[in-house]
């Protein structure tokens, strides 16, 4: 059996499923032996007062020596190091970017070979804080897959950039899941191998029928669900506007809320729910009328292929996002807009479309979805990979 292991930001019961989740469990339906491990975890990461839950998701991860996943199929484990890569100045350093994993207890590349990974088959990263592993296991092929545009995070240090385009000389492939980001990261590519293949959906798991959530009693329809990230590049201020305007519509805000000014309001039809884990989240897509993508437009942004618009789709929601470039490229039935104006129109419009006995039903966003299931993303991995192999 082939062995691959992934490197990856995000820990495998994180609430905030990516897309290195839906590429280790292709691999896994395919066959392959998959190893997971996320970025590390420190004792310092108890003292932040927020992410409480995550940190014990990812302390209980470490504390097992790895848990089996998927039908056992997927082995997951997070690294705990005494120095980590964080955005604490003293832990934006190269040194530390290079050398956390010698910290861990035990070794990561001890822990690995126990397991049965030394030498695997491929090392594939979407962080480059596991960058260093190439030489320790040994790999035959290394991936870098990135799905983001890294400079564009502001709380990104100059060490992970480096790093980054240190990786892109070096891998083996490098896999874009943009062509926006495809083009950004080109020069730092010359002429090696690189190619973009976007985010896709479960369809089946989205598609699988479940009841209403239990907070939905008390939430009136008609529903505007957004999930995912409320972070610097989701646009709380056109929340706010929006909430104003369509004082019918329930804004259901699924993630994990920042504190302070950006989410410090409450509105009656703003209903911040906090994080929910994967199999929990479908229920409040199937049951709602539309869903959101309410992002600010800027250089992190315009490099992004949203895994959320083929979620809401393969529910057979309508989807009303903000307008940037990937996103017209990538020719799908939602309905972009720019400024609150839009936006309000484009939402009333979703609406009463869905309503409409005259509606195209979800016909429109369900075959999208279809289109852009994983395994049509396998296939363009498998072409990629007989030629690199």
């Amino acid at each position: 059996m082939k062995r691959i292991v992934f490197g990856s930001s995000n820990h495998w019961t994180s609430p905030y499923q990516v897309g290195s989740h839906a590429w280790a469990r292709l691999f896994a339906r395919h066959d392959w032996s998959v190893a997971y491990i996320s970025d590390p975890i420190t004792p310092w990461h108890w003292l932040g007062r927020t992410g409480r839950e995550r940190t014990r998701e990812r302390w209980a991860l470490w504390k097992s020596g790895g848990e089996w996943f998927e039908n056992r199929t997927v082995r997951a484990w997070v690294p705990c190091s005494l120095v980590a890569p964080q955005s604490l100045p003293v832990f934006r350093s190269r040194w530390v970017m290079e050398s956390w994993d010698g910290f861990t207890v035990p070794r990561v590349e001890s822990q690995l070979c126990k397991w049965g990974f030394d030498l695997p088959d491929i090392l594939w990263l979407d962080s480059v804080r596991h960058a260093g592993w190439g030489k320790l296991l040994r790999p035959r092929k290394t991936i870098l897959r990135i799905a983001d545009w890294s400079p564009g995070f502001s709380t990104t240090p100059a060490s992970v950039i480096e790093a980054e385009r240190r990786l892109l000389a070096e891998a083996d492939l490098v896999i874009a899941s943009s062509q926006s980001l495809e083009a950004r990261l080109g020069e730092f590519r010359g002429n090696k191998p690189m190619l973009t293949i976007r985010n896709g959906v479960d369809a089946a798991f989205w598609k699988d029928p479940c009841p209403p959530p239990p907070e939905y009693l008390e939430i009136p329809a008609p529903r505007a669900v957004y999930v995912g990230a409320l972070d610097e590049w989701f646009d709380v201020e056109l929340l706010r506007q929006l909430a104003q305007r369509l004082s019918d519509v329930s804004f259901v805000i699924i993630g994990q809320r920042r504190h302070g000014p950006a989410t410090d309001f409450s509105m009656p039809n703003i209903h911040w729910l906090g994080s929910r884990p994967r199999e929990q989240v479908r229920a409040y897509v199937q049951h709602a009328n539309v869903g959101i993508i309410p992002f600010k437009r800027n250089d992190l942004i315009e490099c992004v292929c949203p895994l959320k618009l083929y979620e809401y789709m393969a529910c057979g929601l309508p989807v009303v996002a903000t307008r940037w470039d990937e996103l017209e490229r990538m020719n799908s039935p939602a309905r972009l807009a720019t400024g609150v104006g839009e936006w309000t129109a484009q939402l009333r419009q979703s609406l009463q479309a869905k309503q409409s006995a005259q509606s195209r039903d979800a016909e429109g966003e369900s075959a999208y979805a279809l289109s852009n299931d994983w395994q049509c993303r396998w296939l363009e991995w498998q072409a990629a990979w007989g030629k690199l192999a």
